[in-house]
């Protein structure tokens, strides 16, 4: 090993430069001397190219460690003039103590093109630039993770990733809901959100989901002043709108605020076959909603060493659908509507104990969800005959309560330790009810014994330990949580009554390299565990198909997962690459099985119910590939592949056993003019999936965007269209249940208009912005250093 210490003649003195010093300091406004949170604090050391630095925090401090030496240190603010000292000789800790900076009254031109990169990577994180991505205006938080690499929705709302569920927080908070999160985040504006996270899952993180953590990252404003932004779209199928983003930080507090409303309307068609049964319907289904969504939070700086921080959010959805079906027997026409609220509220508070870093937080969060669906439905009999007349109803309601607290312990400048403890209780009730018209009594009565009290309770304590140090350019983490899950349900007309215990031990590990500044590797392991979502488990759920029920199952159990990644992150020359390789070993996992019930209408159709059980053991393994290409001056490309092999073992009678492969892929190309002008369109692509005794066909289709910048570059008007050439479909063949049934999904392509104005927002120039250091990724190498 070769050691070289560095030393320099100063003053008659042999001043050694091999040791680390601690350079500090403070930035304020020149005006109001008001603290100016994340200034940038850039140093160059003499005779090296490689620049270094830090952000200011919350009073406008900074302070990091460095190699003594020769620096030249920079100031940097928007819309603010550098401030430059020259270089200074560094040679122990050494507070430059308070900078003023000057506001500069000249904006930077406001320039958001093709210069920005989608997706950006550090340690162990992915980050999609949703603000960036033009797809987005005049769309919500679903939308926003349709478009976002690695992240699956399928056309029922559910969100995969990398072959798991992830776990969905936004601002770090977990959202919970009756519907999976599909109604909220239909709810949810794509006007707020900065970007998402996709997290490498650690012992820190809940358990459960597959193998990563969704973070939706919304807006705030960085600058001590007020801005935000106003947005409105209108669209074929009805899509109206228009949600109002609104930020004011000041020295001791800082407010935010959304507000949105939403009306859409969404038609498809659903043909089902059975040719063996000489059997044919047709489905019509017609979908209404009214969204609002008010939200409202504040940080409250209570001292340099503690925020306090609360955040209240209402949503209301109402929904009115109509479903038509029509076969050689019978139509059937079904009414619905659904009344959906959410009230949420969450308080946090963080406590800095000393300037090593040794922190302490607690969060509480209590949220209220209340759905009441009611539908009426008439079959009309072919050859005519006395219509039926039934009526369904479904009242649900879902409380859910968490307390977390977690604390970090610096060891030494590269090592600390993380503790905490998060508990969560949940309790969901559903009373619902079948009824059919009786002539004879001339009153409705209960059909089929499809009436019963569903009550699920679920009380969960989590503990974890994390050892964090780094060595250099490595950096691993330990991590090891246990989870202690207490689980009861009741049918209470049907005297079912469970009640399930677990204990488990959920370990992670990440070991991670840093190349060079903009090269990462890291592998990854997590053990992980899928709860039922609550409409997996609630034992009723429609009754628009009388002969093709969807129905949860209250017995169900959680599933456990060993998930490993490889993952690759670089950027060179105009050409980014975020890669991964997957392994995501499920066992016991929930299959979907359709069963005969034994059970015929009145026409003498058999019936037929779906739904989730444990059985059989998947494997999936696969590549994450995603591309970012800047050939020419305003052109991006930007391509994602995921090729990934599916095969499940051990099944109910093995047929469902299968192996797969399957490719999914999307490509997009943005190019951007000089006079404003903005045109993206994209393709996705995903191969069949075949699963045991069922197959997805081929789903294939393409959207466009094009945008122009107004009003000074503070507006945008963006049109775009999804599915452009008419072939979105999701076609769906199954063999079970010992009958052939074709399933064919068909989706109007739709057409949006939105407008977008930015009010009091300083965004800066390309030119300007390539020079900023990421805010993230400095505060992650000096955490490193903890």
């Amino acid at each position: 090993m070769v050691i070289t210490l560095y030393t320099q003649f100063v003053s008659g003195q042999i001043i050694s430069l091999d040791k680390t010093i601690v350079i500090s300091g403070k930035v304020i406004d020149s005006q109001t001397n008001q603290p100016l949170e994340y200034a940038t604090i850039s140093l160059l050391r003499s005779g090296q190219d490689k620049t270094i630095g830090t952000t200011t925090d919350k009073n406008g401090t900074f302070k990091m460690d460095i190699d003594a030496g020769v620096y030249v240190i920079k100031i940097d603010f928007l819309s603010y003039k550098t401030h430059r000292l020259k270089s200074k000789l560094l040679t122990s800790d050494t507070d430059i103590g308070t900078i003023s900076l000057i506001s500069d009254t000249v904006l930077d031109e406001v320039q958001v093109d093709a210069t920005k990169d989608l997706v950006e990577f550090e340690i162990n994180k992915k980050i999609y630039n949703a603000s960036a991505d033009i797809v987005n205006r005049g769309g919500t938080a679903m939308d926003v993770l349709a478009n976002t690499p690695s992240v699956k929705v399928d056309a029922n709302g559910l969100i995969t990733i990398r072959g798991g569920t992830p776990t969905i927080l936004i601002d770090g908070k977990p959202q919970f809901s009756v519907d999976n999160n599909f109604d909220f985040l239909k709810a949810f504006p794509s006007n707020s959100i900065d970007k998402v996270e996709i997290i490498t899952r650690t012992a820190k993180y809940s358990s459960g989901g597959g193998g990563a953590i969704l973070n939706i990252v919304t807006k705030k404003s960085k600058s001590q002043a007020y801005s935000g932004s106003l947005e409105a779209h209108t669209g074929t199928p009805d899509n109206h709108g228009g949600s109002v983003f609104f930020n004011n930080k000041s020295k001791l507090v800082n407010l935010y605020s959304t507000i949105s409303f939403n009306n859409t309307r969404r038609e498809k068609t659903i043909d089902i076959t059975q040719p063996l049964l000489n059997l044919f319907e047709e489905s019509i289904q017609d979908r209404s909603r009214n969204n609002f969504l008010f939200n409202i939070g504040s940080d409250f700086y209570l001292n340099s060493n503690s925020t306090l921080n609360a955040s209240f959010l209402f949503n209301s959805s109402n929904k009115n659908n109509s479903y038509e079906i029509r076969s050689r027997e019978f139509d059937r026409t079904t009414l619905e509507s659904d009344d959906f609220t959410k009230f949420e509220f969450q308080l946090g508070y963080s406590l800095e104990l000393d300037k090593k870093g040794q922190k302490v937080s607690l969060n509480l969060g209590y949220e209220s969800t209340n759905s009441d669906n009611a539908s009426d439905i008439i079959e009309s009999p072919i050859p005519f005959s006395s219509n039926i007349l039934q009526e369904y109803s479904k009242d649900q309601e879902l409380r859910n309560a968490f307390a977390q607290i977690d604390y970090k312990l610096p060891l030494d400048k590269n090592k600390s330790l993380e503790l905490g403890y998060k508990g969560t209780i949940r309790s969901f009730t559903n009373n619902y009810a079948v009824l059919e018209f009786n002539s004879l009594i001339n009153n409705n009565s209960i059909l089929d014994n499809l009436d019963d009290t569903y009550i699920y309770d679920e009380i969960i304590h989590g503990f974890y330990s994390q050892y964090n140090a780094t060595h250099d350019k490595f950096s691993y983490t330990l991590g090891l949580r246990t989870e202690i899950s207490d689980i009861s349900s009741e049918e209470q007309n049907n005297g079912t009554l469970l009640d399930k215990k677990f204990t488990d031990l959920f370990p992670s590990i990440s070991i991670a390299y840093e190349i060079n500044d903009n090269t990462y590797i890291s592998g990854n392991y997590s053990k992980s565990i899928e709860r039922p979502l609550i409409p997996q488990l609630n034992p009723f759920n429609s009754f628009v198909y009388q002969r093709f029920q969807s129905i949860g199952n209250p017995d169900l159990n959680p599933f456990y997962g060993d998930y490993f990644e490889l993952l690759f992150d670089t950027k060179v020359k105009g050409v980014t690459i975020a890669s991964a390789l997957f392994v995501n070993n499920q066992q016991d996992q929930l299959l979907s099985i359709l069963e005969n019930t034994g059970l015929q209408t009145r026409n003498g159709d058999e019936i037929f119910t779906r739904k989730l059980i444990n059985s059989g053991d998947k494997n999936i393994i696969g590549l994450d590939l995603d591309l970012t290409v800047k050939p020419l001056k305003g052109l991006r490309l930007n391509g994602y592949i995921s090729p990934y092999q599916l095969e499940t073992k051990n099944a109910i009678d093995e047929a469902y056993n299968f192996k797969n492969t399957v490719w999914y892929a999307e490509g997009s190309a943005l190019i951007s003019l000089n006079n404003g002008f903005r045109f993206n369109v994209s393709h996705k692509y995903q191969s069949p999936i075949v699963n045991g005794l069922s197959e997805l066909r081929t789903i294939n289709f393409t959207n466009f965007t094009i945008s122009k910048n107004l009003l000074n570059k503070n507006a945008t008007i963006t049109f775009k269209a999804i599915d452009i050439f008419r072939n979105k479909r999701f076609d769906y063949v199954s063999r079970e249940a010992n009958t052939l049934t074709r399933h064919n999904v068909f989706y109007e392509n739709q057409f949006n208009l939105s407008f977008s104005y930015l009010f009091n927002q300083k965004r800066k120039s390309s030119k300007n912005r390539s020079k900023d250091l990421n805010k993230d990724d400095l505060e992650d190498k000096q955490d490193k250093k903890l």
